[in-house]
């Protein structure tokens, strides 16, 4: 009868043992195997790699595993075993202790989650026992430790790799944050890359043309190509992409664009914290008719630009470096009017860029920084307008906070700073002012964000005796998930030239609407409409002007 008794008290026990062990990891583990999208996933860019945070299965368990913290599930019974004590002669953190983060250690868990309801927090940390030195050992709390981690940003769909070479230009992380689309390009796996193809056809309408008091208006057709091949390597980068822009109007063929933009970047890592970037790129544009030294009348210029930029990005510990260098090249083509040929070589021109960043972090989503910049821009000729040759040397100075590409509330970064542009040849006065540039969004609720694009530089013009003009350009949209497949989007923009000689004051203020609707994953419907209002000084040149787009977008 005993041992009866002594049976059913066991059975008891091992069902009290069982039903307290936790089922979370389990669902977890099922959840991970039998996740649809775990194939999708193998397109994204792995990263360096990390220990796993998975529990081991079952049957790879022995008889000695616990999790830390946690008692072996079957109490020892050997009445002889002594439990470890601490040494009071080693230096080393006590159990439930960490040891301090130093230089070059890898990076820690990612951010801490969130509480749940009916769950107490993390008590206090285990204080030092007498004898051990405090010095090697982590007191802080868990989730004061967690914010000054460096987590790895997670993939993006697109596979963006290359984002630091200019922070501001070349970030499109932001602008995808903003866009909150229901459907992510899936692209086309190509061997180790992935291509993700567009095109773009519709329709607009120009209230305006000619961007001049007297507005004259037509409708075009529009075709806008566009693809992107990426590499989808765990180390290391390369990405080509190509975009082009062909209008065709209806009453005034000598409009018609013929755009393209090629571009190839690469990444090389050279260890967890270095790397090096550089891109080739060519652009061709028509110049616009507002543009300072525009012609109003006949064709416009065709401006081919070709830049090659690289930059070297270092990380120490929370201070991260960069030093990057770039070379510009304009090149004006000639108009004609009339049967008169205008030469726009005095024009071209070609720049030097050198900058430095130093940026500390204080956590992932919190980043100041100072940057300073040089160039200069180098003319061949004298401009035909007034002989002299429009050869500058220029700096820029900003300081700003870096946001980071990991938020889910803000990411991108802002800055303010001065900048000025000196010409060599004293007849042409310098030209300087207060700086503001920006790449922000802003993500208010899960349905609605905001983006805010800033951008100062001084602008070239060989208008008779002035040296350029401070050109600021500032521009805030709101987007809006009206349904899951319909979006709205509302933005305001501002521009403004300014020669400080009373020569060049320009004001242009743009308001836009649109809306997007995602039949499915490949198709897009839209519509866009702008309103533009432009207010020059000196010769009666102001215009307003209505815009229209209408179209669809298909993409794989």
């Amino acid at each position: 009868m005993g041992e009866w008794r002594f049976a059913l008290l066991m059975c008891g026990l091992v069902v009290a043992v069982l039903s307290s062990v936790p089922v979370g990891s389990a669902h977890a583990q099922d959840a991970a195997d039998t996740d649809p999208f775990a194939a999708s996933r193998e397109t994204f860019p792995s990263g360096p790699t990390r220990a796993s945070r998975t529990r081991p299965k079952p049957q790879d368990l022995s008889d000695d595993y616990a999790a830390p913290g946690i008692p072996p599930p079957i109490p020892q019974d050997d009445p002889t075993e002594d439990p470890q004590e601490q040494d009071m002669l080693n230096p080393g953190p006590a159990v439930g202790q960490r040891s301090v983060v130093e230089d070059g250690d890898p990076n820690g868990p990612a951010e801490p989650s969130a509480p749940i309801d009916g769950v107490l927090d993390t008590p206090e940390p285990t204080a030092p026992e007498d004898g051990v030195d405090t010095s090697v050992v982590d007191t802080r709390d868990q989730d004061d430790a967690a914010l000054f981690q460096n987590s790895a940003p997670t993939p993006d769909p697109l596979l963006y790799q290359i984002e630091d070479l200019d922070p501001i230009v070349d970030n499109r992380l932001t602008s995808r944050f903003f866009r909150q689309e229901p459907y992510d390009p899936v692209g086309i796996q190509i061997g180790s890359f992935v291509l993700f193809p567009e095109l773009e056809l519709g329709s607009s309408y120009y209230s305006n043309v000619f961007h001049a008091p007297n507005a004259l208006s037509d409708a075009t057709l529009d075709v806008v190509p566009a693809a992107r091949l990426v590499s989808n390597w765990s180390r290391h980068a390369l990405e080509f992409s190509a975009t082009g822009g062909l209008s065709f109007y209806n009453q005034y063929p000598i409009e018609d664009d013929r755009d393209y933009f090629l571009e190839t970047r690469g990444r090389l890592d050279i260890t967890r914290r270095a790397n090096i970037q550089a891109l080739l790129s060519r652009t061709q544009a028509f110049e616009d008719r507002s543009a300072l030294d525009a012609s109003s009348v006949g064709t416009r210029a065709k401006i081919l630009t070709d830049r090659a930029e690289a930059s070297y990005n270092q990380r120490f510990n929370r201070l991260s470096m960069q030093f990057r260098g770039s070379v510009t090249d304009y090149a004006y083509g000639n108009t004609e009017d009339a049967g008169v040929v205008t030469n726009n070589q005095d024009r071209d021109y070609t720049q030097y860029q050198e900058a430095a960043r130093a940026t500390w972090e204080f956590k992932p989503t919190f980043s100041p920084f100072v940057e300073v910049a040089v160039n200069h821009r180098d003319y061949a000729e004298a401009a035909q307008s007034d002989g002299i040759n429009r050869t500058s040397n220029g700096q820029r100075y900003r300081f700003g906070v870096s946001f980071g590409n990991t938020g889910q509330i803000l990411r991108g970064e802002v800055s303010l700073g001065y900048g000025i542009q000196t010409p060599e040849n004293a007849r042409l006065h310098p030209v300087d002012g207060l700086i503001i540039d920006a790449n922000a969004t802003w993500r208010v609720t899960g349905l609605t964000s905001v983006i805010f694009n800033a951008s100062s530089d001084v602008s070239e013009t060989t208008t008779t005796d002035v040296g350029g003009a401070l050109y600021r350009y500032a521009g805030v949209e709101v987007r809006h998930e009206l349904t899951n497949y319909l979006v709205a989007s509302a933005g305001l923009i501002y521009s403004n030239q300014n020669s400080q000689d009373g020569v060049i004051y320009d004001n242009e203020f743009r308001e836009t609407l649109g809306l997007e609707y995602y039949a499915n994953r490949n198709w897009i419907l839209f519509a866009r409409y702008a309103h533009v209002n432009f207010d020059g000084v000196g010769v009666p040149n102001d215009y307003i002007g209505d815009e229209v787009h209408v179209g669809v977008r298909w993409r794989r």
